[in-house]
């Protein structure tokens, strides 16, 4: 003869208190999610960089902490705009924008997967990430062209061209590959590039690795809006730890 189904009686005070215990734990991960959300947000938001553009410093793999610009002027122009050199993360021209609530997912999957799941929105020919990481070439008003790869700049109140490195001063490695013989100046990937002048509020920008990048050589200057923020610090792999060349 089977044994009566049993049930747990648990007292009106020991109902209480498991449910007390559950809206604690409930209310718990609430308040890590919205404190990583504000941090994220305005302080620092932690990437992984998945890609060889910017190669050989910062190899696919590298991981770093942004800190986003979101202090702008009524204008759209940031309060504190990125200087020559800078590696900032940005959103290409091409890529749609993103719905509010995927903002609000976004970091949560990315914080929950470890950076390995970002939701955001692909390019149509799923090739290219909706977020991408650059060094800053050019600032508004500045003219900028390419020679062996290596871009040559003048400020607005300038004379004369000098390299990227003299005009940042900032020394960092770029990887440029040899060409097949007979590549012409006008082909892609060629190093050779006219002056062009930046208007207000566009930023040229460049991979390090300048032959495997997408960048301003493509698809031209990006506006300050699609600036998202700027890489203050490296903490992965361990030869990259601190802040950023």
């Amino acid at each position: 003869m089977p044994l009566p189904a049993t049930r747990s009686r648990l007292s009106y005070k020991d109902r209480i208190s498991h449910q007390k215990k559950r809206f604690r734990f409930v209310g718990v991960v609430l308040l890590v999610l919205v404190v990583y959300l504000f941090i994220t947000t305005a302080l620092a938001e932690p990437w992984v960089l998945n890609t060889d553009s910017m190669n050989p410093g910062y190899p696919s793999g590298t991981r770093f902490l942004v800190h986003p610009y979101w202090l702008r002027n009524k204008d759209g122009n940031l309060r504190f705009p990125p200087k020559r050199g800078d590696i900032v993360t940005l959103r290409p021209p091409y890529i749609v924008p993103e719905a509010w609530y995927i903002k609000v997912i976004n970091p949560v999957f990315r914080l929950v997967t470890f950076q390995k799941i970002d939701i955001g929105p692909l390019s149509k020919d799923n090739w290219e990430n909706s977020r991408i990481f650059k060094r800053i070439i050019a600032l508004p008003g500045d003219s900028v062209y390419l020679d062996d790869s290596v871009a040559y700049v003048k400020g607005a109140k300038d004379d004369f061209f000098i390299s990227e490195f003299e005009m940042s001063g900032i020394g960092y490695d770029l990887e440029i590959q040899d060409l097949p013989l007979g590549w012409s100046d006008k082909l892609p990937l060629s190093g050779m590039m006219d002056p062009v002048v930046m208007d207000k509020g566009q930023y040229f920008v460049l991979g390090d690795n300048r032959s495997a990048s997408n960048d301003s050589r493509y698809w031209g200057p990006v506006s300050v809006e699609k600036i998202r923020g700027k890489v203050f610090f490296f903490y992965w792999p361990l030869h990259s730890f601190g802040k950023p060349q």
